[in-house]
């Protein structure tokens, strides 16, 4: 249900639909909540207990008193005899004690074109509009949609009182008390009374129109801004922030009335007769309302098709579908639309349209971990944004970034040290040393630094980028905070498990005021504070605290989110530390089975799963089992991280280990050797991964 005040619009449907959806933008341009029934002569059965519910829910009706009687209910109203629909619900509104406004509509006012009707229904409706004109709440007939936005607009002040008990809206009604001062000269007497109030209607009217005008825009816009301000690893919430900053930029409007209304026009326009199934569907998207998004972006694109030369307009119908069923976690319908826009697009042609798309499909592959695949794509968006724009465009720098991250998650570490160093260098000198793409690329080349075993490097540049973020953005902004987890994580990789423990916990506080207890963000920290637990052997107090996670992610994320999925899988590594393998190993068969669906059988959540399933086969003494499973993972890992990847080394020894135990040493120490030579040629020779590997080689060697 709506927190914004409810306003009910009568009118006619056949001959007023145009001026009751002008109406309903200027009301939510007010802040309201426009409700409406459409009543057409064609309707069969009694509607008169719908209208009721409906204007039960209501504050208030504006009715526009037109020239047509339109459809009447099958029998005479008991309360008012012979009535239309229309006269109908402005009676039981006033039955009802709720305020009525009558805005009479003049012959000459611009109507939607519609079949006459009888003499008898046209004396009825003429009968009804003059037992108004002595209603004390009656205007002048407005002859153009102009004047009736501006009549619309004069209501605030009647309106304004509504609000008393809405707290969402208090500084709202401030606001328009004060616009509603600026306008109110029309009290003082004499001419230049009337002149005043007319011009300031105007500019007040021309400033509502423009806002409108830009917040529609900014619809169109949304999802163009969204990619270019989104990030690896981002959540809904921080990147819907960025974007409202961001259409503020472009829009010239402050972000807080992008932040406010943009919702607000989107529900509107989703209602507007005149938007075509495109536009609906971009403002589907800005509510969050996914699926329907999808589902009329692919309507658009079919309309596209049947008109010739269209096939830009197809290319963008199925780019919303595809973000819209990636927003879902319905991957393959996403790369199904993005590959279907891709077969329009051509590198030659247009290849800022054919790098767009290939964008879209590399950041797709990231959250389906095919970092390979997202690499390869990668390089040649590099390419021709280089061509396009130059080395130095943000553009250009963005997609680099995403191929630095690409690079990291294969687990090359030492190649993405040199990538975000090398974007790191291009960004300061163009965008500035503290601009919010080089922050990003300090982070991406701190997480590296940290999987290489640089950890008091790592530590470092986390330091420093949380001190700007903190001296630029404030201590509470959500970035701020995102730095302060990240270096919390930096410190649990060094072993410094009580000061990361600390400031996690610190942190969830600090999240909880500012996000709140159900923000993402502030369920991720408290996974991590739980990682952090279990490495101090608070094993017990672990699997209490990912219970309790995994009630509240499913709940405010769904059972099948990744967060969730990670949350599971890591009650099962709980379990497993406190020799509860049995538990351990269903909770991972189970994990399993959904992330296969879910993320699909290659993700690197679901190979992250199957390699804790074959350590605890293992920890059981089910060798064979332990066995059998890491032959299945490992072609996988090799072929999703690369043949090197610590991943795929980890299970390389987890296998060597279960056929150590079955006696088949030959094959034992090849896995073993293959482990021990690559974390020494990859992490190098100290790094405790490889010490771990070397010293079982040598001690299979001694047998």
């Amino acid at each position: 249900m709506s927190l914004r005040p409810l306003i009910f619009i009568s009118a006619v449907s056949r001959e007023l639909r145009s001026a009751r959806q002008l109406v309903a933008n200027t009301l939510t341009f007010l802040g309201y909540e426009p409700v409406w029934q459409d009543i057409f002569g064609t309707e069969s059965g009694d509607l008169r207990e719908v209208l009721r519910q409906q204007i039960d829910q209501c504050h208030g009706v504006v009715q526009l008193v037109g020239q047509c009687y339109g459809a009447e209910p099958p029998a005479v109203d008991n309360a008012f005899g012979r009535v239309s629909y229309t006269q109908f619900e402005a009676l039981y509104a006033r039955q009802c004690g709720k305020k009525v406004w009558y805005l009479f509509i003049d012959e000459h006012f611009p109507i939607d074109q519609c079949q006459g009707e009888s003499d008898e229904l046209r004396a009825l409706q003429t009968a009804y509009r003059r037992r108004l004109q002595a209603d004390s709440h009656v205007f002048h007939p407005l002859n153009s949609a102009e004047a009736l936005e501006a009549r619309v607009l004069k209501l605030r002040d009647d309106l304004a009182q509504l609000r008393r008990g809405v707290k969402r809206w208090a500084i709202a009604v401030a606001i328009l008390l004060v616009i509603s001062v600026a306008v109110g000269f029309w009290l003082v007497r004499g001419q230049s009374r009337a002149a005043r109030e007319m011009g300031e209607t105007k500019q007040a009217v021309t400033a509502m129109t423009e806002e409108m005008g830009k917040l529609r825009q900014g619809i169109m816009q949304y999802t163009k801004v969204e990619t270019k301000v989104s990030q690896p690893g981002d959540d809904a919430p921080r990147v819907q922030e960025r974007v409202y900053v961001e259409l503020g930029k472009q829009l010239d409007l402050d972000p807080a009335v992008v932040r406010e209304k943009l919702p607000q026009v989107a529900e509107s326009l989703q209602r507007a007769p005149d938007a075509t199934n495109y536009e609906r569907a971009n403002a589907a998207y800005v509510v969050k309302d996914f699926p329907e998004a999808e589902r009329v972006s692919l309507q658009a694109a079919e309309e596209a098709k049947q008109t010739p030369d269209k096939p830009n307009e197809i290319v963008e119908a199925l780019m919303l579908a595809g973000l819209s069923a990636q927003k879902r976690i319905e991957y393959e319908s996403a790369m199904t639309h993005f590959r279907d826009a891709e077969k329009l697009t051509d590198r030659a042609r247009n290849p800022e349209q054919w790098a767009n798309v290939q964008y879209a499909i590399a950041d797709l592959l990231l959250d389906q971990g095919k970092y390979t695949d997202a690499e390869k794509t990668l390089r040649a968006v590099v390419d021709v944004r280089i061509q396009l724009f130059g080395a130095d465009h943000p553009e250009t720098l963005r997609s680099q970034n995403r191929l630095a991250y690409a690079v990291w998650r294969q687990g090359r570490y030492k190649d993405a040290q040199a990538d975000f160093r090398q974007i790191i260098s291009e960004q300061e000198k163009a965008l500035g040393p503290e601009n919010p793409d080089t922050l990003l690329s300090r982070n991406g080349l701190a997480m590296a630094l940290d999987d290489d075993g640089k950890h008091a490097e790592a530590e470092n540049e986390h330091r420093q980028i949380l001190s700007i973020r903190e001296r630029i953005l404030g201590a509470e902004h959500p970035d701020t905070l995102r730095s302060r987890n990240n270096l919390a994580l930096s410190l649990n990789r060094q072993g410094k498990y009580l000061e990361a423990e600390a400031t996690f916990r610190e942190l969830i506080s600090l999240e909880e005021k500012v996000l709140g207890p159900e923000h993402p963000d502030t369920l991720r920290t408290r996974s991590n504070l739980v990682v952090a637990l279990g490495n101090q052997h608070k094993d017990a107090e672990a699997e209490k605290e990912f219970r309790d996670l995994i009630t509240l992610e499913t709940k405010v994320l769904g059972p099948e989110h990744p967060d969730t999925l990670r949350a599971r899988s890591n009650l099962a590594y709980a379990l497993a530390r406190q020799g509860k393998y049995e538990e351990a190993e269903h909770d991972f068969s189970e994990v399993i089975t959904t992330e296969q669906t879910a993320l699909g059988p290659e993700h690197p959540a679901t190979l992250g799963s199957r390699a804790g399933l074959s350590s605890v086969l293992t920890s059981q003494g089910k060798y064979a089992e332990a066995e059998a499973e890491c032959r299945q993972l490992i072609p996988l890992q090799e072929k999703v991280f690369g043949p090197e990847h610590p991943s795929t080394l980890d299970s390389c020894y987890t296998l060597a280990y279960a056929l150590a135990q079955q006696g088949k040493l030959l094959d034992a120490k090849i896995f073993a050797r293959r482990a021990a030579d690559a974390a020494s040629k990859i992490l190098g020779a100290n790094h405790p991964m490889a010490q771990k590997y070397a010293k079982f080689l040598q001690d299979l060697r001694a047998r």
